[in-house]
């Protein structure tokens, strides 16, 4: 008998020493900079994306960075714009520095190339994942192009319960991520979903759908969701989170719910809840929205 427990100490030891386990990593990564990101921008993007390279050559990647050239006419000439959207998303965490990330700024045929090079402690994510359905439907019907004022939801479906948030992060780098659900009425608490069942988030189908507002006094009803742009062309991501455990929001200084965060402070939120939760998925979907 002190045998056997004794083994099943050695193996639980053995199992917390696996997944805690701290490893030295470094990457680097050269990042071609738009027109439109400043220089402090591309150093810091380049870095993290270095920090991403170092931990998904260690652990592998759970989601994939969405590229696109984007071609448009300006005054009769043709030009490109290279849109990036969502970075790849590592299975680590990284934990800190050990030697300060080298970064050179170069140029190469008049365009701008941040090289930088990381080197850092990481830890893996383990997850436990679990089957989703997810849809993304404009004006009703499944597709991830949209026109602006189109309306917008989505379809969800679990194999498990558990408990859903939605974000959205449009391509100016430094907006804020948008919560879309929980809606305000919700008490800041992710929605909780059965398993096995169809639900369509940010749609009047949704019980949960604010109908209507009072805002000094008076009552605002709530017209559909839409997605709407002033470009030509804009891409943005739908960030959908989901856990089989019950999570806290983001939440403000005061400690308060807040339906927008800096792109910052979502991330190390993000991250701190991945390393807490192996049930945690983050799944991410891009959309297009053109003006006409």
């Amino acid at each position: 008998m002190k045998k056997t427990v004794f083994s099943i100490i050695l193996l639980i030891t053995a199992l917390i020493c696996h997944a805690q386990k701290v490893v030295s990593v470094s990457g680097e990564y050269r990042y071609l900079v738009p027109e439109n990101v400043s220089i402090t921008d591309a150093k810091n993007i380049a870095i993290e994306k270095a920090r991403n390279e170092a931990m998904a050559a260690e652990f592998g990647t759970l989601v994939s960075q969405t590229s696109t050239n984007m071609m448009k006419t300006v005054d009769g000439k043709l030009e490109t714009e290279f849109v990036s959207i969502g970075g790849a998303e590592s299975k680590g965490i990284w934990l800190g520095d050990t030697k300060e990330p080298e970064v050179k700024v170069l140029f190469e045929n008049d365009v701008m190339v941040v090289e930088a090079k990381v080197w850092g402690k990481a830890r893996e994510i383990k997850n436990s994942e679990t089957d989703l359905e997810i849809k993304i439907l404009c004006n009703g019907i499944e597709s991830e192009r949209f026109k602006d004022k189109d309306t917008f939801s989505i379809d969800f479906k679990s194999a498990s319960k558990g408990y859903v948030a939605i974000f959205l992060r449009d391509d100016i780098l430094d907006d804020p991520v948008f919560c879309l659900m929980p809606y305000n009425n919700e008490n800041g608490e992710p929605r909780e979903v059965k398993g096995n069942t169809v639900y369509t988030f940010l749609s009047k189908k949704d019980p949960h759908y604010p109908l209507s507002m009072e805002k000094n006094g008076k009552t605002y009803y709530m017209p559909p969701t839409t997605l709407t742009t002033e470009k030509d062309v804009e891409y943005n991501t739908i960030i959908i989170v989901f856990s089989k455990n019950q999570f806290g929001m983001p939440l403000s200084e005061k400690g308060e719910f807040v339906d927008e965060i800096d792109v910052d402070k979502f991330q190390k939120w993000l991250r701190k809840n991945r390393l807490n939760d192996e049930t945690m998925q983050v799944i991410e979907k891009t959309v297009e929205i053109r003006k006409k």
